[in-house]
């Protein structure tokens, strides 16, 4: 459901209320922060509690506006959750990175620190952009960014940064003996 969020609340528009949708959105947040508690992830569970509580009091001033908003506050969230994890020891890509090579050089250390920047980077003006279709545009174009174009970008960045890893890992590796000045 949160991937065809903006999906949902385009074509949900048509039949029932914003109160409905928006209703249902914080039933479905609230029972992703139960599901994460019982798994034992606290952390998450928090977030996701807090996502419901903001859609919750942002409902208060506008229905629409919350509904549209809920992108924002998850790019939010990741910016937020990946800031914090380059003050938590071990960021959140290198976590991933070590699923696949357990012991990391320090090289692979200092790379994926650097990729969870770019990822920050990325959150905040996904979110940015979210919050601008949010404010300023119509929902057929807040549909359109939110429910597609945000999903692109996210697998450019993803699939992109594979290529861009092997090369940088390879000169890494083997550097040129060039030494011009």
């Amino acid at each position: 459901m949160g991937i065809a969020y903006p999906v949902i609340v385009y074509f949900g528009l048509g039949v029932v209320s914003p109160r409905i949708i928006l209703i249902a959105a914080i039933i479905f947040v609230i029972a992703r922060a139960v599901m994460f508690f019982i798994a034992h992830k606290y952390g998450a569970g928090l977030t996701a509690g807090i996502v419901a509580i903001i859609l919750g009091a942002a409902g208060f001033a506008s229905e629409i506006l919350a509904l549209r908003f809920y992108p924002v506050i998850i790019s939010a969230t990741l910016a937020l959750v990946f800031t914090l994890s380059l003050f938590s020891g071990m960021p959140i890509i290198e976590r991933f990175a070590r699923l696949q090579t357990p012991e990391l050089d320090t090289f692979g250390v200092m790379y994926t620190r650097r990729l969870t920047k770019v990822w920050i980077a990325f959150f905040i003006a996904n979110g940015l952009v979210a919050l601008w279709t949010a404010l300023y545009a119509t929902l057929e174009t807040w549909t359109l960014y939110n429910g597609l174009i945000s999903y692109i970008l996210i697998a450019v960045l993803f699939v992109g940064e594979w290529p861009v890893r092997r090369i940088i890992k390879a000169r890494h590796q083997y550097p040129t003996n060039d030494h011009r000045a």
